[in-house]
């Protein structure tokens, strides 16, 4: 038994490391051509059960010509299940390899169980920020029912506070209609959040109206407070962001310029204009646009 209790608890402390316990980190070449191995790309597949679910299209096209250009720098890491090789870690690679029509790629191959491959694949895409609001918290709904533990011991597993955890839970307490809104960054998490006490035809309704006039999180809580306690909420003077011709032909050039995701939001001539990034790679690519001579 002591041997098993010490054996689960090298396991858990390497899931904590994330990548770094995945992915060797020695400098030299020789070094990196003992821990790397060459797979055709046909023989791996995408594990059933994996944290992400939407891909940005153009991101993906992106990567793919980065890799038709210098290759595949980071390994796709990969376990041997069933004589095949799944997926753990590099779903996103993995695509864009499949579309640059890349044969061979290198990988890492681990032996880590069902639950640690998918708490692995959670904790990259954490670290790299790769997951929207509801992905989220379906992955750490996944790993309390394969029994990894409470929310604290999840927090610890994927280097979040305990409350991010619940936080990110309680919002898979909301009507698929809102989550939809969520994944697909319609919503924030803080507009969610702020909706998560009412009930499933409260918050959609809400949910519509917000998307509809363009309200700020701070007017969301507002209105839900004065739902909650039965009194009207504060008219909004002027709320609609422009939806026109001229703002969409904008926001094309804008994201055409930068090569990521531009949303612009303008009412009575006055806004702002949010930069999308999935990855600090596409950050430093932005910011390359934006200062270059």
């Amino acid at each position: 038994m002591g041997n098993f209790d010490d054996d689960r608890s090298r396991r858990r402390n390497a899931l904590g490391k994330g990548l770094g316990a995945l992915i060797p980190r020695g400098d030299s070449g020789e070094e990196k051509r003992r821990n790397y191995v060459t797979l055709p790309l046909h023989q791996i597949h995408p594990a059933r059960s994996q944290p992400r679910v939407r891909f940005d299209e153009d991101r993906l096209a992106e990567l793919a010509e980065s890799i038709r250009e210098s290759g595949l720098i980071q390994p796709l890491v990969v376990r041997e299940k069933q004589g095949r090789y799944e997926l753990i870690a590099g779903e996103r690679r993995l695509r864009a390899c499949e579309i640059a029509g890349v044969e061979d790629v290198p990988v890492v191959i681990k032996d880590v169980s069902d639950s640690e491959a998918f708490t692995l694949a959670l904790i990259e895409n954490i670290q790299r920020e790769d997951l929207n609001p509801v992905e989220e918290a379906m992955a750490y709904q996944k790993l309390l029912d394969d029994s990894v533990g409470s929310q604290a011991e999840v927090a610890k597993l994927v280097g979040k506070s305990r409350s991010a955890v619940t936080n990110a839970l309680r919002l898979l307490d909301l009507p698929d209609e809102v989550l939809e809104m969520v994944a697909g960054e319609e919503l924030s998490s803080g507009h969610a959040r702020a909706l998560v006490t009412l009930s499933a035809e409260e918050a959609a309704a809400m949910a519509r109206r917000i998307v509809e006039e363009g309200w700020s999180v701070r007017k969301t809580e507002e209105a839900v407070r004065a739902l909650k306690e039965g009194r009207p909420p504060k008219k909004s003077q002027g709320s609609r962001y422009r939806d026109d011709a001229l703002v969409r032909d904008v926001t094309e050039r804008l994201q055409r310029r930068l090569g990521t995701k531009v949303k612009l939001k303008d009412r009575d001539g006055k806004g702002r204009i949010e930069i999308y990034y999935t990855d600090l790679d596409v950050l430093q690519s932005v910011l390359d646009r934006l200062f270059e001579e």
